[in-house]
């Protein structure tokens, strides 16, 4: 395929779907995922007016790096939607298809990537569902790891000391945010770094001082993520009275049951992640009989759809040991979204896999039939289905009840339970935005309007109403954090869904104390 057709014809095709999950992929509709209070915490960072190191992370939790909204707040300002929000991780997600393709080396294979990206991340409902949800780290940790890769290659590959010294700058930065937005990015760029050094020593590069070179960029980033991990629980611990310090253990008593809980859900949903891995270990069991007993030779043999699909099936294995082992996937329910990562990375390895075979069997003048053919079906469906869809009835609600709230009571301190008070908060624009803060006994990820509520004269109590039903009592007197507050006789909003009560303070606040804020 001609260079500028093949260009065109990418280009066309990661528009295309772009625009599509821009249209259709949205917080709260049948194709995005649920809002919930734990996607309104990222778009409540990115909103804040004031950034500290309790900002590093998402707040109340150290697994989760805060750069993307860090960053969202810093070029895009503070005014954020939830669907801005989405549109921006959909977008950098979006962008690994770029360095994949690059990895690729061969035109109609990087062509086939700036297409199968997109369809792997948006279509298949366990990945999508997981690394397109902006409570969730796994689309920003895929993105950041792609560049990554291209950065370590590049090291390898370099021709002159300036060449390396770029390229490593350049995978010190993005190993940085991979380690940053999660640790359990560690495993899966230890094996691409692997992959990487047995392709760069198959291709006849010697001595140990390139090598080395490529591993810098993950030290670096490894004892750049522990200082700022460090920080953080020093800083918390001082400001907000708790380090929110994420126990690590191997789970040495169920080690057996997470097997076989991993297990079933890698055979789970049509395009099953166990399914994946056995096509590409059956690839490889095919093809190391035959060739792999010829050593370096034969892997200087292999094509770049061969090494990226190599890349993908180890980095997506390198990730189950860690999910088997610690104790935060079994307190946690099992939970499939710990498996996204490695999904993703799976079918990655699939889609080089397959487009390399098609290279290799079927003519240029198909491949590029095949091209335009998708282009056109891609312009086809943006025209069909113009979007945005409708929003759940579950979310249409919420978002009515959030803005009536700030209509009526702007600012407020807004109290209740936690699947409440952060969603409603994040659906109110930004000049009328409640401070949020969780019923004591729920997990505080606000713990910095605790200072705010005991200084408070009043605040706002959120009921959450089945469908027609009328506001039912909620106590008449609370004992919040230490202080008494007594509510009116009827709620002073009501919206389908929800009911909200004004709890006044039954004693004045200490004298010459105010309300901070934030």
């Amino acid at each position: 395929m001609r260079r500028g057709l093949a260009v065109c014809v990418a280009l066309g095709c990661w528009a295309l779907s772009l625009w599509l999950a821009l249209t259709w992929v949205r917080p709260g509709t049948a194709w995005g995922a649920e809002f919930s209070s734990d996607s309104a915490i990222p778009l409540l960072m990115a909103r804040a007016p004031h950034v500290d190191l309790f900002a590093a992370y998402y707040w109340g939790q150290d697994r989760f790096g805060a750069w993307p909204f860090l960053l969202a707040r810093y070029f895009g300002g503070r005014d954020w939607s939830a669907e801005g929000l989405q549109a921006l991780l959909i977008v950098v997600t979006w962008t690994a298809a770029f360095p994949l393709a690059r990895l690729a080396r061969t035109g109609v294979v990087a062509v086939g990537l700036c297409l199968c990206v997109p369809l792997l991340v948006g279509l298949p409902r366990e990945v999508r569902a997981h690394l397109l949800d902006i409570s969730q780290p796994y689309g920003w940790q895929f993105a950041v790891m792609a560049w990554s890769w291209l950065g370590m290659r590049g090291v390898l590959e370099a021709r002159t000391s300036r060449g390396a010294w770029g390229w490593g700058l350049a995978a010190t930065a993005f190993c940085g945010l991979a380690f940053w937005i999660s640790v359990s990015s560690l495993p899966s760029l230890v094996a691409l770094l692997g992959v990487e050094c047995l392709r760069a020593r198959a291709r006849g590069l010697a001595g140990w001082r390139r090598f080395a070179g490529a591993a810098v960029p993950l030290v670096v980033a490894g004892v750049f993520e522990r200082q700022l991990r460090r920080l953080y629980h020093r800083f918390a611990g001082r400001t907000q009275g708790h380090e929110f310090r994420t126990t690590v253990s191997v789970d040495w008593g169920h080690l057996l049951e997470n097997t076989r809980q991993v297990l079933s859900l890698m055979g789970a949903g049509p395009v099953p992640l166990g399914g994946a891995l056995l096509v590409l270990l059956g690839a490889g069991a095919a093809w190391w009989p035959r060739q792999g007993r010829r050593g370096l030779a034969a892997w200087a043999e292999l094509s770049g759809a061969a090494w990226l699909a190599l890349g993908g099936g180890l980095a997506s294995l390198a990730q189950l040991p860690l999910l088997v082992a610690v104790s935060h996937v079994r307190l946690n329910a099992y939970s499939p979204r710990y498996l996204a990562l490695a999904h993703a990375l799976a079918l990655l390895g699939v889609a080089a896999l397959v487009l390399g075979w098609l290279v290799a069997r079927i003519s240029e003048r198909v491949l590029q039939a095949a091209g335009a053919l998708a282009t056109v079906a891609l312009a086809g469906a943006v025209l069909r289905w113009p979007g945005p869809p409708e929003a759940r009835e579950v979310h249409a609600q919420a978002r009515d009840a959030a803005e009536a709230l700030g209509r009526v009571a702007p600012g407020t301190l807004l109290m209740g339970g936690y699947w409440d008070v952060y969603r409603l908060t994040a659906l109110q624009p930004l000049s009328a935005q409640a401070k949020p803060l969780p019923i004591p006994e729920d997990y505080q990820r606000t713990p910095f309007h605790i200072r705010a509520m005991k200084a408070a004269r009043e605040l706002s109590w959120i009921q959450r109403l089945e469908a027609g039903a009328e506001p039912g009592e909620v106590p008449l007197e609370q004992e919040l954090h230490d202080v008494a507050f007594r509510r009116d006789p009827e709620p002073y909003l009501r919206s389908p869904g929800y009911a909200f009560w004004r709890y006044v303070r039954e004693s004045p606040p200490p004298a010459g104390e105010a309300s901070p804020t934030r």
